[in-house]
């Protein structure tokens, strides 16, 4: 078991590879940890960074010392403005070919780009030197991308998690045993619905991702999920998607907001009474047991801060409760420059991930959004538990408001 572990601002990251588990210790946390380097003296939270994380459980007097002076680091080091000291995800758009003619999209298979792969060694290079565990591989289609599997040996080699997001398009069982071969860890299909009429609402390709998750169902060694955009009209059919998921085998579904198109306008944005029934959906499904995983990315953030109220508490805080653009990600584009995600397009041609992570003014105006709210969201009540996706700039319609 390979685990990075990172000195943040007053916490300690671990995070386990392969598997992408991750651990924020932290307050007393940190203490207790502490003491047992110290002592010998065991607890409840030695004993799981041991069995889940790798902890040696008789550290050597080297590795002790290690370990303290990662957690001396908490106490000195100083991130960017509410971000953390480096991102925990790196995006690569690999290239704008696809073959799909989705609605709103502008990709082609004939006329595109791809990101030289040099370039791409080179970030992810410097994404190893600053910990960055997680790196996530797009398009357009990614298995369109000619050097795809040579970056998943790259980032395998580099002893970091890969995923990929694909259509279905030129996916079979010889280009699946190619993907675990470079080292693929997670394959992410997207579907936007059960039915191919459904589907067909905001994406092409139905039988070609259906076909991906039988192929997976049958492989049953990749981790694999359904990437589901939330539109008003898919979201009835959500409770049938996840069905679907669940005939299949998934490891789990994300729900996806839906981003502006290459007009920035939204389509089908969802309405307050639509988001309110998911969150419902969803918490039912939280309190069935062994029920099937659904995610929500943190960029859709008023649906987290909706899922995260209890009756005294809001569970959806901290750097993890929304956009994480610029706080805890960010994206290499095709021609090599670096965005805070794929979806915000403002590229800056830094020399490396750290100075752009470090001195980027657009990182930097980002993270002030706390002090730049919307009028809208100066008003809501979430606001303290909700960072909505900056994608859409001041121009972001929220549901619940």
């Amino acid at each position: 078991m390979n685990t990075i572990w990172r000195s943040e601002k007053n916490m300690l990251a671990a995070y386990r590879m392969p598997g992408g588990h991750c651990i924020y210790v932290q307050a007393l946390q940190l203490n207790q940890l502490g003491q047992w380097l110290e002592t010998g003296e065991s607890n409840p939270l030695v004993q799981r960074l041991i069995d889940d994380f790798g902890l040696p459980e008789n550290p050597s007097q080297e590795e002790r010392l290690h370990y303290i002076t990662l957690i001396e680091a908490t106490r000195t080091v100083s991130p960017p403005q509410r971000s953390m000291t480096a991102p925990e995800v790196i995006n690569l758009e690999l290239t704008t070919r696809c073959p799909l003619r989705c609605p709103q999209c502008y990709c082609t298979l004939e006329n595109g780009r791809d990101l030289n792969p040099e370039t791409a060694e080179k970030a992810l290079e410097e994404a190893a030197a600053m910990k960055v565990p997680n790196i996530n591989l797009s398009g357009g289609e990614t298995l369109a991308y000619p050097h795809l599997d040579r970056l998943l040996r790259k980032i395998r080699a580099l002893g970091m998690i890969s995923s990929i997001a694909i259509s279905g398009w030129g996916f079979d069982r010889e280009r699946l045993r190619q993907l675990k071969a470079a080292g693929v860890d997670d394959v992410y299909v997207s579907l936007n619905g059960s039915t191919e009429a459904v589907n067909r609402l905001s994406r092409e390709g139905y039988h070609e991702a259906m076909n991906a998750l039988r192929l997976l169902q049958e492989d049953g060694e990749t981790k694999a999920y359904i990437n589901w955009v939330a539109r008003e009209d898919n979201i009835a059919d959500f409770p049938d998607l996840v069905k679907l998921a669940e005939a299949h085998d998934m490891d789990g579904v994300v729900i996806l907001e839906t981003k502006p198109d290459a007009t920035m306008s939204i389509q089908a944005p969802i309405k307050k009474e639509s988001l309110l029934q998911l969150a419902a959906y969803l918490k039912e499904c939280r309190r069935q047991k062994d029920s099937m995983p659904v995610l929500v990315e943190p960029c859709f953030s008023p649906l987290r801060a909706e899922l995260g109220k209890s009756f005294f508490f809001n569970h959806n805080q901290g750097i993890h409760r929304g956009c994480g653009a610029g706080r805890n990600g960010a994206a290499l584009d095709v021609d090599g420059n670096w965005t805070p995600c794929r979806h915000v397009m403002t590229p800056e041609p830094y020399p490396s991930l750290q100075a752009y992570w470090l001195h980027s003014p657009i990182l930097k105006g980002l993270r002030e959004h706390e002090e730049n709210r919307d009028a809208s969201c100066e008003a809501c009540e979430l606001k303290a538990n909700c960072l909505p996706c900056r994608a859409a700039g001041h121009g972001y319609q929220c549901s619940l408001v």
